[in-house]
């Protein structure tokens, strides 16, 4: 089983690709573990991870990284896996009011590989094999800071975490039929700016233990 383990930043992956290499699982494990990195943004994801999918023809793409929470109060490191995200920044501001190109009908609310706007999981149920908390998820190029903006996210789109490069994943995985799982690690509260207030430590430390130990369950099974 050939796996990819995928990140926006190197800082995100390090100390996971670290572990596994210097464990020397690898060299008797019938999974073999590549790593990636996608560069930061909706655009930049969507070509690597496109390229890494024609290229490497992997069995399952996993995408880690940070996140942030929608929710008040939060809890510091928790790590989710993503059951659907969407484009959250794709569309129109009119009068105040965010409209997204299913809105403005210029895209097909259930046209694939959209499902009602989102872009779901369908081996989610087969992956998530820490039983990971399943939540939906809002992709922005800009990170939102402005709190009606944040509101606007959250009642349109039910979501509970915010990233730069879910659904470009998604998209693309979809796309191709490649099976894949997005974990996330919740570092702060979305709008907060102020990287004094969140807790990249925990967020990066349990996002690392969380992964090296969904690396072993896979193996295990594959």
């Amino acid at each position: 089983m050939k796996v990819i383990i995928t990140s926006a930043t190197d800082k995100e992956i390090l100390q996971i690709k670290e572990q596994i290499v210097s464990s020397g699982s690898e060299e008797i494990s019938k999974t073999r573990i590549l790593f990636h990195t996608s560069g930061v943004g909706i655009l930049s994801s969507c070509f690597t991870i496109s390229k890494l999918i024609f290229e490497e023809k992997p069995d399952l793409i996993i995408q880690v990284g940070i996140a942030g929470t929608f929710e008040s109060p939060y809890n510091h490191g928790e790590v989710v896996a993503v059951k659907s995200d969407c484009v959250g920044d794709m569309g129109v501001v009119e009068k105040g009011v965010f409209n997204d190109i299913f809105d403005i009908n210029l895209a097909e609310k259930n046209g694939f590989p959209f499902s009602y706007k989102k872009l779901p999981n369908p081996w989610i149920e087969k992956y998530n094999l820490l039983h990971l908390a399943e939540v939906n998820a809002v992709t922005v190029n800009e990170v939102t800071t402005k709190q009606d903006r944040i509101q606007q996210l959250k009642d349109k789109y039910n979501c509970k975490i915010e990233s730069m490069e879910g659904a470009a994943l998604h998209y693309c995985c979809l796309q191709t039929n490649t099976p894949f799982i997005q974990i996330r690690s919740i570092s702060n509260q979305v709008g907060e700016r102020d990287k004094n207030k969140w807790n990249l430590q925990d967020a990066i430390s349990n996002l690392t233990s969380t992964t090296i130990s969904y690396v072993e369950i896979l193996r295990n099974l594959y």
